[in-house]
């Protein structure tokens, strides 16, 4: 493999999780130049470590992160199915998160409940919290090695059986043409059949999509095992009793109907327990990166999870996936 260069206004941290590169003196053009310079090393560092964290280069606007990722996923495809609600702002810049800024996002490997999904996620901080807000990241193969072996053993042998009931205006999280970005039922349909989603139209323009997928794959450079699934975002109980009764009763008790729900895909249900010990290993292996204004974080979605902390005060986080 290619060395890194060196230069004297840029310091490597390799040790560092997650990896850092910091400019004296950046801009994006110089990132660009020393990207291409050591693409070789940076792309295996990447798919390696998991996450690196580029500081110091002004990447602080929807035009330069848009700009930017045109020379770094010039050919990336349209990301259809997705399960939050987001702001997108160009063809391939979005709005991190819309969460409410006292939650926790937990640790998560983006797409990782459909057929299509991205090989890497970009984050670039336009304006930082005043307090927390921080994006994290976390090692996928250090998960699988931590969770309980029966837990693992389960979800590798069974797999899991995703659930979404998406509205069609006026409901809890997206609706449905929001999360396929079209009006055109044929559409989506037709994008459902070809990606393994089963589609079944409920009262009130209500789709149910259900999709079963591993819990754990290999990662298609490095043979990596890892731990590769949304399965506690789709496991509503872990949100408190009194929410996940709210929810049940709204949707006529049953779990099927939930806005999101998860069993195992052998249609056995998953116990609680599992999701318990699947959450306490994602919270020990989070690692908060802290964002300075232009700070550019670079994410292997299939090495590295990713998440938010809660924050306080004006706080813009752009991604985009490629």
């Amino acid at each position: 493999m290619k060395t890194l260069s060196l230069h004297e206004d840029i310091l490597v941290e390799e040790n560092k999780y997650p990896m850092t590169i910091t400019f004296k003196d950046g801009s994006m053009d110089k990132f660009l130049a020393y990207y291409e310079e050591n693409k070789e090393f940076i792309e295996d560092r990447l798919r390696n470590v998991g996450a690196i964290h580029v500081v110091g280069i002004n990447i602080d606007n929807v035009d330069k992160f848009g700009t930017l990722m045109k020379n770094l996923c010039p050919k990336a495809p349209d990301f259809l199915d997705g399960n939050s609600s987001r702001g997108k702002y160009s063809s391939n810049v979005y709005n991190a998160s819309e969460y409410d800024e006292a939650s926790i996002v937990r640790l998560h490997t983006e797409f990782s409940y459909s057929n299509v999904y991205p090989k890497k996620i970009f984050f670039c901080c336009q304006n930082p919290a005043a307090t927390g807000g921080q994006t994290t990241v976390g090692d996928c193969k250090k998960a699988l090695e931590l969770i309980e072996p029966e837990v693992v053993k389960a979800f590798d042998e069974k797999e899991i059986l995703y659930i979404r009931n998406l509205h069609s205006g006026g409901g809890l999280g997206p609706s449905w043409q929001e999360a396929f970005e079209t009006e055109d039922k044929n559409f989506m349909e037709e994008y459902c059949k070809e990606n393994g989603i089963e589609v079944s139209w409920k009262a009130n323009g209500i789709v149910r999509l259900t999709q079963r997928r591993p819990a754990i794959r290999k990662h298609p450079v490095t043979g990596d095992r890892l731990w590769f699934n949304q399965v506690d975002q789709f496991f509503p109980a872990i949100y408190g009793e009194e929410i996940y009764e709210t929810l049940l009763e709204i949707n006529g008790g049953e779990k099927d109907a939930l806005p999101m729900f998860s069993r195992f895909a052998d249609g056995t249900e998953i116990k609680k327990e599992y999701i318990e010990n699947i959450i306490k290993v994602l919270d020990d292996i989070t690692i908060p990166v802290p964002w300075q204004k232009g700070d550019l974080l670079m994410v292997d979605n299939m090495t590295a999870l990713h998440g938010r902390l809660p924050f306080t005060g004006p706080r813009k986080i752009l991604a985009s996936m490629g």
